[in-house]
């Protein structure tokens, strides 16, 4: 018996029919969706989201929130857009183009206007699956060949897509505390600043006081001695149970710690080196942070509040004073135009002004003498009254001073509390009437070089006095920021004036800081004006 003979081509025809068949068949598949928006508004515990009825969304459905952010690529270093996943929460109340929902109160301290809003909306209309795409055509060449040290950087950059920004600064920081050295980790570390940036905006953090399930073990020195490294070594119990850990310090007796990244040599040693300006007396403190792959981060070596101890006796005197320390040296150069009557619209010369440009260099030392300062100035002054009118008759009078000035800064002994500061100046140069001398004085509380509240006063023969109240603080750690109000007499012993100021300086490099300052003065409503000063701050 013959069988029937079926071509190559009839047969794939063949197939082609039933596929077709095949499709037509299949059931319609639901058209649900998520619907994307973004926080628009954040009042109390509520926020609201652009989307609404129009869009499908209505009360009871699941609501996702994402922080959108831009990263660079480990290797390439390509922009790349990302988010961080927030939390999750529930529609409480849908209109047509706007949406509510009431979150919980560790939810709401983490949420911003600008924030992703995600929705999932069920559809009741159904939709007919789109076709498989066509085959691509394959690449039968070799794949390019990358590195293991590359490798190991896109298996981190792979893994942490999505996740959390504590699961992410974890992640990177365990890779580079393991390859300090590789060819990649000067990227990773400009990435994890940038991490570490967004977490303290976002909300600042403090060492937290809790522990997590990672056990650490530790031998530490009893004795250490005045501005000499203390390097330290933690073994870890179960490296699986770690993925970086921080080193925290501090001299006894201040206020904050100290942060640094413990290298990891192999699975099971953790290593780290106290600097020598930290290590001074009557001691150094010092406790470990750790993180978990789980993102869980706390203590797991002591804690902030019972850190570790090493007993550090004071030096001598010669090497307390002159030891090394990292930006020591500080070198500030100051312009300043302050005018009280470029404001004044009254008819007549109301000329009141003075200019002052500042140079010194700033030595800091160790204990209660805290800084050495040293500096030279050129002041100017024109008119100093309120209500006068000069005329080529009765000229404004003017006032010049050259005058050099040295300075003692004191850093007081406080146990607790923020720390206490107190310098004196005494000036000595030649006016207009000769030989001139005058005084200042300043109390500070708080770091010289974070947030802090000043007062101060000064008084020069032939020029008058100033006093000031000043704050300072940084929003950025590249940005300082000072806020003034003074009074003075100045030019010559004139009438009595305010002054309110503001500086906005700029951490351009570690060792350059320029600085721009605003201030507006007057001696009455009427007699006032704006001035301006520039300057320039070098740290080594």
């Amino acid at each position: 018996m013959m069988r029937p003979r079926i071509c190559g081509r009839g047969l794939a025809r063949a197939a082609t029919l039933g596929l077709v068949l095949l499709a037509a068949a299949a059931p319609p598949v639901a058209a649900d969706d998520i619907a994307v928006g973004a926080v628009v508004k954040v009042e109390a515990r509520e926020i609201y989201i652009n989307l609404g009825g129009k869009k499908g969304v209505v009360d009871g459905a699941a609501l996702r929130l994402k922080r959108p952010i831009t990263l660079r690529h480990p290797v390439t270093r390509a922009p790349v857009k990302d988010w961080l996943p927030l939390g999750s929460a529930t529609i409480t109340s849908a209109g047509d183009s706007l949406a509510r929902a009431v979150l919980d109160d560790d939810l709401r301290r983490q949420v911003m206007v600008g924030d992703l809003a995600e929705v999932y909306v069920e559809r009741d209309e159904t939709r007919t699956p789109p076709p498989p795409p066509p085959p691509r055509p394959t690449d039968t060449g070799p794949l390019p060949a990358i590195d293991p040290e590359t490798a190991a950087v896109l298996a981190v950059w792979r893994s942490v897509a999505g996740q959390s920004l504590e699961r992410r600064i974890a992640a990177w920081e365990g890779w580079l505390s393991a390859n300090p050295r590789s060819t990649h980790a000067a990227a990773i570390r400009e990435d994890l600043e940038a991490l570490l940036a967004q977490r303290e905006a976002a909300a600042p953090r403090r060492p937290t006081p809790g522990q997590v399930a990672v056990k650490l073990e530790h031998l530490g020195p009893s004795r250490g001695e005045a501005g000499r490294e203390l390097p330290l070594v933690f073994v870890i119990d179960d490296p699986a149970s770690l993925v970086s850990a921080s080193l925290h310090y501090r001299t006894q007796g201040d206020a904050t710690y100290r942060r640094e990244l413990l290298r990891r040599e192999g699975d099971l040693y953790l290593r780290a080196t106290i600097p020598g300006d930290a290590v001074g007396a009557p001691g150094v403190e010092y406790f470990v942070e750790a993180a978990t792959p789980r993102g869980a981060s706390g203590a797991a070596f002591r804690s902030p509040t019972a850190p570790a101890r090493v007993e550090v006796a004071p030096p001598p005197t010669v090497v307390a004073t002159f030891a090394r320390t990292r930006q020591r040296t500080r070198l500030s150069l100051m312009a300043s135009y302050l005018d009280f009557g470029n404001l004044d619209d009254r008819q007549g010369d109301r000329t009141d002004r003075f200019y002052l440009g500042e140079i010194d260099v700033l030595y800091r030392l160790e204990g209660l003498l805290y800084g050495v300062r040293a500096g030279f100035g050129s002041y100017g002054g024109e008119g100093g009254r309120a209500n006068q009118a000069w005329t080529e008759l009765e000229p404004a009078p003017r006032v010049g001073f050259q005058y050099g000035y040295a300075e003692l800064e004191l850093r007081l002994p406080v146990k607790q509390g923020p720390p206490v500061g107190a310098a004196g100046r005494i000036y000595a140069g030649v006016g207009d009437e000769g030989l001139a001398m005058g005084l200042a004085g300043r109390l500070r509380l708080g770091d010289p070089d974070g947030a802090n509240l000043s007062v101060g006063i000064s008084t020069v023969q032939e020029l008058g006095f100033y006093s000031e109240l000043r704050l300072e603080t940084r929003p950025d750690r590249r940005i300082p920021v000072g806020v003034s109000v003074g009074v003075t007499d100045q030019p010559g012993g004139g009438d009595l004036g305010a002054r309110l100021a503001a500086d906005l300086g700029w951490r351009a490099l570690s060792w350059m800081q320029p600085t721009l300052r605003l201030s507006w003065q007057g001696r009455t409503a009427v007699h006032a004006g704006v001035g301006a000063g520039l300057g320039l701050v070098f740290d080594w």
